[in-house]
C-alpha cells in the first residue's frame, strides 16, 4: 500500500485497520480502505482507478469494499463538476457516525440489563454475579456514558453546521 507520508504512518496504518476490522467487523479491504480514507482522505477524495494504485488489488475486490463502507455510510463519493470520476472520501459525518454507533450500543444495552434486572429480581435469581446493586452501578455508568455521548454529537453537529 502506498500512502503520502507512507514511512510515517505505517505502522499506524497497521494497527488502525486491524482495530476497525476487529472492533467494527469489516472485512480486511474494507478495514484497510476505511483506515486510508481516515489518515489520507482530504475533501477532494480519490478516484477508483487511484485506491487501486495504492491497494493494488483487483477491481472487483475494491468496487466491493467502497459499496460496503458507502452502504454503512463510512465513506461518500462526489461527483465534480469537471469530471466524469467518482470522487471517493471519508464520510463528512464520520465522527457522528461512530457516536451514533455507540450511543445506540449503549442504549440497547440499557434496556436489556434493565430487562435482565427485572427477570432476575421477578424469579429471585440474582446471584454474587448479578447482585442487584452491580447491575445498578453499570446501570448508572451506562446512563451517564449515554449523556456525555449525546452531549459530544451535540458539540459536532454544531461545528458542523458552522462549517457548512
Amino acid at each position: 500500500m502506498k500512502t503520502k507520508n507512507h514511512e510515517n504512518n505505517a505502522d499506524l496504518f497497521c494497527c488502525f485497520s486491524a482495530f476497525l476490522e476487529q472492533t467494527y467487523k469489516l472485512p480486511p479491504l474494507a478495514a484497510k480502505l476505511q483506515a486510508y480514507m481516515v489518515l489520507e482522505s482530504d475533501d477532494e477524495g480519490f478516484t477508483f482507478e487511484e485506491l487501486l494504485e495504492v491497494f493494488n488489488v483487483s477491481k472487483s475486490s475494491l468496487s466491493n469494499s467502497i459499496n460496503f463502507l458507502l452502504s454503512i455510510n463510512q465513506m461518500e463519493y462526489i461527483n465534480k463538476i469537471n469530471s466524469r470520476k467518482r470522487y471517493f472520501r471519508l464520510n463528512l459525518n464520520y465522527f457522528t457516525e461512530k457516536l451514533d454507533f455507540l450511543y445506540e450500543m449503549i442504549s440497547q444495552e440499557i434496556v436489556f440489563t434493565n430487562k435482565i434486572r427485572d427477570y432476575k429480581v421477578c424469579n429471585d435469581s440474582l446471584s454474587k454475579n448479578h447482585d442487584e446493586r452491580l447491575i445498578d452501578i453499570y446501570l448508572e455508568h451506562l446512563d451517564k456514558t449515554k449523556k456525555t455521548l449525546n452531549e459530544t454529537i451535540n458539540k459536532i453537529n454544531k461545528i458542523q453546521l458552522e462549517n457548512n
